[in-house]
């Protein structure tokens, strides 16, 4: 397991993208939801839903049932302050039911916002957009 990223040397806008990426790349790409405690308050607030890091843990593990070799490429990264924005795509391969469809065996990708707030060094807000129509449409083509 990696470590969470050291927020030493960095501006705060640096290590709240720095953050962004290691979630995505610990958490959502090698499924390590272990990292979760480290990263997500104990009140971390999902879509306005106080979860805790046990949301964002419960989510990687949904995808992972309905998806192998999920992985996520960072795109775009602007913060300012606390928030940090990361423009993301997912690639993985249909394995489990989603979304009411029966695995398919397809390959599917799509893209995401997410939109973080970051205080003293972990995610206490997070409020995403992300292409589900676009992964169910893959699936039923």
């Amino acid at each position: 397991m990696n470590a969470v990223p050291s927020r030493e040397g960095l501006d705060v806008t640096e290590a709240n993208k720095a953050l962004a990426r290691y979630w995505f790349e610990e958490g959502w790409s090698r499924g390590n939801v272990d990292v979760a405690d480290q990263i997500f308050a104990p009140d971390f607030l999902l879509g306005g839903e106080r979860v805790g890091p046990d949301g964002p843990r419960k989510s990687v593990l949904r995808r992972n049932a309905a998806f192998a070799g999920l992985t996520v490429e960072v795109g775009l990264q602007i913060a300012e302050g606390p928030w940090v924005a990361t423009w993301y795509t997912t690639r993985a391969t249909h394995i489990g039911e989603f979304a009411g469809v029966a695995p398919t065996g397809r390959t599917i990708n799509s893209e995401g916002a997410q939109l973080w707030r970051v205080e003293d060094g972990m995610v206490v807000e997070d409020r995403n957009v992300f292409d589900l129509w676009k992964v169910v449409s893959q699936l039923r083509a």
